[in-house]
């Protein structure tokens, strides 16, 4: 079953009578049409037997491209004019208020969230959009692995983010997926700070959580490093990790994510690390680096074959440093991991 009968299908399900969705990444999983939302309103519309789009007619040749209809508008022109819409309409979150107000002042129907129908079909990825991704994961450690020659005493946070993101464009990628999180030493103890004029110097670690976007695709990956010889403490914390996220990745189809979790969770624990891991597990990962399924103490979701996201766990020593290492899988029966980037600490 194609993604468009799929979504009807839950469609019929739930009662829905039409689908409004705003330029990103659901309208792109269903046509290919990439553009950002503006001040005039683009939308994707869907119903059971229509699938077209109320766009500004500059896109208007865009959109037949890709093989699409539309009711197209010229500025100064009521946008809604040829637009009916009744009934139950499962409306975008991701649209401006302004337009989902514009419809709703205008029309006698009945809002629902769309987005419990779209996260719902584009969790479980088909063999072309796993492919698509493993290419990503080729380029994304292709990219990695010369960034290395970069890494010297002096050379910045920022200065490896933006040599990194110059160099998964030069390998074939659209751009990176995300900003990368490149922190040295003691910074490396906060999870998601901005990589900034922090110069490494011997004897400290480095983070690099970074990933490429490729043919719509994202890619996710983290590697912990070390700058000369690392220490006693930080060669345990590091295969504590470790073997927190290698069991991590021995999850079947069937269970429940809380229980994957659950797993990476009580290996660090025995370790005496249990309160400085302190996120999830993982994360789905698809068109967006961050989608569902999650992989946290609290999901009872029951992870399938054809999902796909990310294991990722960390230890946090405020002060000290930090350590992530993070593969994106998906599920066939058990976990296959896309990465083949080696995973035991690299001292450079």
């Amino acid at each position: 079953m194609g993604k468009l009968e799929t979504l009807r299908k839950l469609m019929a399900e739930k009662s829905i009578d039409y689908l409004i969705l705003a330029p990103g990444s659901n309208s792109f999983y269903l046509t290919g049409f990439k553009e950002e939302q503006m001040e005039r309103p683009l939308l994707l519309i869907v119903s059971h037997d229509d699938i077209s789009f109320l766009a500004p007619k500059i896109y208007k040749e865009q959109i037949e491209a890709l093989g699409y209809s539309g009711k197209f508008f010229s500025d100064g022109e009521d946008p809604y004019r040829e637009l009916n819409l009744k009934g139950r309409v499962a409306i975008d979150d991701e649209l401006r208020t302004s337009f989902t107000l514009d419809v709703l002042k205008r029309y006698d129907v009945k809002p629902e969230k769309a987005s419990e129908i779209m996260l719902e079909i584009r969790k479980v990825k088909n063999e072309e959009e796993i492919r698509v991704m493993e290419e990503g994961v080729r380029i994304a450690e292709k990219s990695f692995e010369e960034l290395i020659n970069y890494i010297k005493e002096g050379v910045t946070e920022r200065e490896l983010s933006r040599r990194l993101q110059d160099i998964v464009i030069d390998n074939g990628a659209e751009g990176t997926s995300f900003e990368p999180i490149i922190t040295f030493g003691s910074r490396t103890s906060m999870p998601h700070l901005r990589s900034g004029d922090k110069m490494l110097r011997k004897g400290e670690n480095l983070v690099i959580d970074y990933g490429v976007k490729y043919k719509g695709y994202s890619t996710d990956t983290t590697r912990t490093l070390f700058f000369g010889k690392s220490s006693e403490e930080f060669r345990k914390v590091y295969e504590a990790v470790l073997e927190a996220q290698t069991e991590g990745e021995k999850v079947e189809q069937g269970v429940k994510a809380s229980d994957v979790d659950a797993r990476t969770r009580k290996v660090i624990e025995k370790k005496g690390y249990g309160e400085f891991f302190i996120h999830r597990t993982g994360h789905g990962i698809g068109i967006d680096v961050h989608e569902g399924p999650y992989i946290s103490p609290d999901s009872q979701e029951i992870l399938v074959n054809g999902e796909c996201f990310t294991i990722e766990p960390g230890i946090y020593l405020p002060g000290k440093f930090g350590v992530r290492i993070e593969d994106m899988v998906h599920l066939s029966g058990r976990a296959i991991v896309f990465n083949l980037l080696d995973k035991e600490l690299w001292e450079i």
